[in-house]
C-alpha cells in the first residue's frame, strides 16, 4: 500500500523561487503513484472526450476562482494561465490576487472571448495532481461513470485504467512507480463466475493452452495471474465483463493508493425506501426464493448443499450440479480424491 496522496504545500518564505517550486512539484507527483495516476487519468479523460466528463461540467464543479486558490503559491503558473486566457500582460497578470485573475477569467468565458474547452486545457494536468485535491478529482470520476452503459468509449476507457493500475510504468516522461495493483489482484477480484461466464471461451482455450505449452517447456516453472492477463489483456477483460462487475478493481486500487473508499451508493443502487406503516409487499414474479434442503443426521457420501437458489420467474434450478463441484479444476479433483480412496480400500 502506497502513502495517501496529499496536496503539496510549500513552506512559507520571503522568496521563492519559480524553478525550485516546480521541481518540488514535479517530484511531489513523481514520488507517489497515485498521483501520477491522476494526472494520467487526467488527460486521458481530457483527451477522450466523453459526454459524462466534458470542460462544462467541469468548470461547474472547480470554477476558476477555486482553481486559482489551488495555485495560490504558484504566481508564476497562475500568471502563465491568466496571461495566456485574458491576455493581461504576464507582470500585471503575476500581481494580481487569485480571486481578481478569477474574475478576469470568468469575465472573457462568459463573453465568449474563450471557451470552456480552452480554459480546461490551460490547467496542466500534472500541477492538477500536485496542487489539486487528487481524491476528490478520482471521486468525481467513480461518481460520473456511467458503470451500467457497457459503450465502446468506456469500456475503453476502463481498459486502460486497469492496464494503468498494473503497469510497471506511467506513462509521463522521466517519471517512473510501481504497479499499484499486481496481476493477481485484479484477477482475483473478479469473482469466478464473472470471468468463466464472460470471458470468451476462445480466450480461456487459449489460456489453457498457454499454461500447458509452458508446463511442458518449463515445468519448474509456475503459471501465474499475470499470464492469464497476457492473454486475457485488461482491454478483453473491460470489452467482455460488464463494467459493474469491474468496480471491485477500483475498490482494490484505491485501498491500495490509500484513497478513502468509495461510497456503497457508487457500486450499487441504494435499497428502495418503505413508507412507515405500509404493509410489506409480497416477493415479485422475478423475485428470487431461496429454500432450504434439510440436512441429513448422518453424513452422506457426498456433500450436499444446504440451500439451493430458485428463481421464481422461470422456476429453473441455478445450481448445475448440486451434489458436486461444479468448476472443471474441482470435478477433476474429486475424481482423483475418488480413485485415491478406492486403492487405500483395496490395501
Amino acid at each position: 500500500m502506497f502513502d495517501t496522496p496529499t496536496t503539496l504545500r510549500h513552506p512559507e518564505t520571503p522568496r521563492n523561487d519559480d524553478a525550485a517550486l516546480a521541481l518540488e512539484s514535479r517530484s511531489h507527483v513523481a514520488n507517489n503513484p497515485a498521483l501520477q495516476l491522476v494526472a494520467e487519468l487526467i488527460l486521458k479523460l481530457r483527451t477522450s472526450r466523453l459526454s459524462w466528463w466534458t470542460p462544462e461540467l467541469l468548470r461547474d464543479t472547480w470554477d476558476a476562482t477555486e482553481r486559482m486558490v489551488w495555485f495560490r503559491q504558484r504566481p508564476d503558473i497562475r500568471q502563465r494561465i491568466t496571461h495566456s486566457l485574458t491576455g493581461l500582460a504576464p507582470k500585471a497578470a503575476r500581481n494580481k490576487q487569485p480571486d481578481f485573475q478569477a474574475a478576469l477569467i470568468d469575465s472573457v468565458i462568459d463573453d465568449g472571448d474563450i471557451t470552456v474547452e480552452q480554459f480546461e486545457s490551460a490547467f496542466d494536468p500534472i500541477e492538477l495532481a500536485a496542487y489539486a485535491p487528487a481524491a476528490a478529482i478520482w471521486r468525481r470520476f467513480r461518481d460520473w461513470m456511467p458503470w451500467d452503459e457497457d459503450t465502446a468509449p468506456n469500456q475503453q476507457l476502463v481498459g486502460w485504467l486497469i492496464g494503468q493500475l498494473i503497469a510497471g510504468s506511467g506513462t509521463i516522461e522521466g517519471m517512473a512507480r510501481k504497479p499499484i495493483l499486481t496481476a493477481h489482484a485484479v484477477r482475483t477480484m473478479i469473482p469466478g463466475r464473472v470471468w468463466h461466464s464472460k470471458i470468451p471461451l476462445e480466450i480461456r482455450l487459449a489460456i489453457d493452452e498457454l499454461r500447458f505449452q509452458g508446463e511442458q517447456e518449463k515445468p519448474a516453472e509456475p503459471f501465474h495471474a499475470v499470464d492469464d492477463l497476457s492473454v486475457a489483456t485488461p482491454t478483453i477483460i473491460a470489452a467482455h465483463i460488464p463494467l459493474r462487475e469491474l468496480l471491485c478493481v477500483l475498490d482494490a486500487a484505491e485501498k491500495a493508493m490509500g484513497l478513502p473508499a468509495s461510497r456503497a451508493s457508487v457500486a450499487a443502487p441504494p435499497p428502495p425506501k418503505v413508507e412507515e406503516g405500509a404493509a410489506a409487499e409480497p416477493p415479485r414474479d422475478s423475485a428470487k426464493v431461496q429454500f432450504v434442503v434439510p440436512v441429513a443426521d448422518k453424513v452422506p457420501e457426498k456433500p450436499v448443499w444446504n440451500a439451493v437458489e430458485i428463481s421464481a420467474e422461470n422456476g429453473a434450478d441455478k445450481t448445475a450440479d448440486k451434489w458436486g463441484p461444479k468448476s472443471a479444476i474441482e470435478r477433476i479433483a474429486a475424481k482423483v480424491l475418488e480413485r485415491a480412496a478406492g486403492k487405500e480400500g483395496e490395501r
